[in-house]
């Protein structure tokens, strides 16, 4: 029956929810609206529920069979009362998809109304079981498209804050947090221990994470670290040099630092603290100049190898892939987009083509990295803790526990230490053709696979 929801949604013209009803007050189809070609009454019909009991049907559905999969990992199927596994996930992923997509009034009642949180559990546990099974790619894309449409809201990011306390039957960290760090814990070990197919999704999860950070009151020890080793990673000269656009990576790491620095100071010491000990890693990109970029690309790619990762062909799969975002602020007004210039404004000097394969520092690049990082906040906050640790640390002779550094931090203000706080930018999942083409591929490659051990078998 999910099946064919999934084949009755996809096919035809997105429903408009705007209620359309007869003389007698019935709510009926558009004489001029069912004339036209492409109308599908089923895309009509989801699109148009606007009563909160039937809302509030369908969200405890998909809560319920969601969390059926790692629920019935969890029982024992000998014992009364255990848990029967269902395998229908995606298809339920896929039809909860089509809903937040048609249907707006379902996208605000679950973010106002419903803890969003018991759908977020289950994606999380999905996406961590499969990050490592080529055969899950397009389930983990499906669960990023998800979390990237709830992360453009506002709602959702203040909702992230509600205290985790499910246990997963899988090898997650140990850690006592929010569901924001269950996110972002998640979503560091696909990127540091997933299929290599995953690699274009890195910046979508990037965003993901970004986008909720400025409402994120208090992360976790284990989510503090698992950041900054993300930031370490990414700065890796490996990392850094594989691409001309790889340091994207680092602006939006940099943009999540800043944002919980500036308008989440307090209850955020763990953040704070896991920044000061990697303090050589900031103080590399920062001291980064051109000579030193052409000395570590060199040493970090010879002649006669080729960067494993390449953030140029990740953009260009990400385009296939469909991850159209747009940046507003928090108001929702729509921000200018950002051209690639030159060091002065102008078109990038033109520059000897190196080996195929490999990227090589020039000038324009170097422009471009200083003026797109945002190290001032991160630098400023440095440059007032750093001496901090130092002074506690000679006069205790080098024995100084982590609890006494945290809560020094906590007395510490930063107000009037640091830059202006910055506007929040929020970046919207855009609706467009190619996802559309996308879901429609996944969805039918699901039911072939489905199809292929008939019912009555098994």
């Amino acid at each position: 029956s999910a099946q064919v929801l999934c084949v009755l949604l996809d096919c035809g013209l997105s429903g408009d929810p705007r209620p359309y009803e007869d003389r007698r007050g019935e709510p009926v189809a558009g004489m001029e609206e069912s004339y036209e070609v492409g109308f599908n009454i089923f895309r009509v019909l989801l699109a148009r529920i606007n009563n909160g009991k039937d809302l509030e049907a369908l969200y405890r559905g998909f809560v319920r069979l969601l969390r059926n999969m790692h629920e019935s990992k969890n029982t024992l199927l000998s014992m009364p009362n255990s848990t029967t596994r269902l395998e229908c996930h995606q298809e339920l992923l896929i039809l909860l998809w089509k809903t937040l997509e048609e249907n707006p009034l379902f996208l605000d009642f679950i973010l106002t109304r419903c803890d969003v949180c018991e759908l977020v559990t289950p994606i999380c546990y999905l996406m961590y079981v499969s990050r490592k099974d080529v055969a899950q790619v397009g389930l983990i894309h499906i669960c990023t498209f998800i979390l990237l449409k709830l992360s453009g809201e506002r709602s959702f990011g203040v909702s992230l804050n509600r205290p985790y306390r499910t246990k997963l039957p899988c090898d997650l960290p140990l850690f006592s947090g929010s569901h924001a760090d269950l996110i972002s814990i998640t979503l560091h070990k696909i990127i540091v221990n997933g299929s290599y197919r995953l690699v274009p999704l890195y910046s979508c999860f990037l965003t993901i994470v970004c986008n909720f950070s400025p409402y994120w009151r208090s992360m976790s020890l284990v989510a503090s670290v698992k950041l900054v080793n993300l930031f370490e990673l990414f700065s890796s000269p490996k990392f850094l040099y594989s691409s001309e656009k790889a340091y994207r990576h680092l602006a939006l790491l940099l943009e999540i630092f800043n944002n919980i620095i500036q308008y989440q100071y307090n209850g955020n010491q763990h953040l704070v603290y896991a920044i000061v000990r990697r303090k050589d890693a900031f103080g590399r990109l920062a001291s980064l100049t051109l000579a030193k970029a052409i000395y570590q690309c060199n040493k970090a790619f010879p002649k006669s190898e080729e960067p494993e990762y390449d953030a140029d062909a990740e953009e260009a799969a990400a385009q296939v892939a469909a991850m159209t975002v747009q940046e507003l602020d928090e108001g929702g007004k729509p921000l200018p987009a950002k051209k690639d210039r030159g060091v002065d404004g102008d078109e990038p000097p033109p520059r000897k083509k190196p080996p195929k394969g490999r990227f090589l520092p020039n000038e324009a690049w170097m422009g471009e990295i200083k003026r797109t990082l945002p190290l001032e906040t991160c630098n400023r906050l440095l440059q007032h803790l750093v001496p901090v640790v130092d002074d506690m640390c000679r006069r205790k002779n080098g024995v100084v526990d982590e609890i006494e550094i945290l809560e020094v931090f906590k007395d510490i203000t930063m107000v009037g230490l640091l830059p202006v706080p910055h506007a929040i930018v929020i970046r919207k999942y855009q609706p467009n053709q190619y996802t559309s083409i996308w879901f429609t591929a996944i969805m039918w490659g699901v039911i072939f696979l489905r199809s292929q051990k008939p019912p009555i078998f098994d």
